[in-house]
């Protein structure tokens, strides 16, 4: 479970960084938001569309 968790983050935060135009010097608040919404759809019931089994799937 931790490593799915630490995958899912890792994934997530690129994925801002992306969208914010990669900034440098911002990687704190990008892994801050992705583990906050890690912890957000742990606590409620999360599509299955949004797990990160699926997200390999997509690419």
């Amino acid at each position: 479970m931790p490593e799915q968790r630490e995958e899912w983050i890792t994934k997530r935060a690129y994925e801002l960084w992306e969208q914010s135009g990669m900034p440098d010097g911002q990687d704190h608040e990008h892994w801050s938001q992705a583990s906050s919404e890690w912890e957000t759809r742990q606590s409620s019931s999360a599509p299955a569309e949004n797990s990160p089994a699926t997200w390999d799937e997509e690419e």
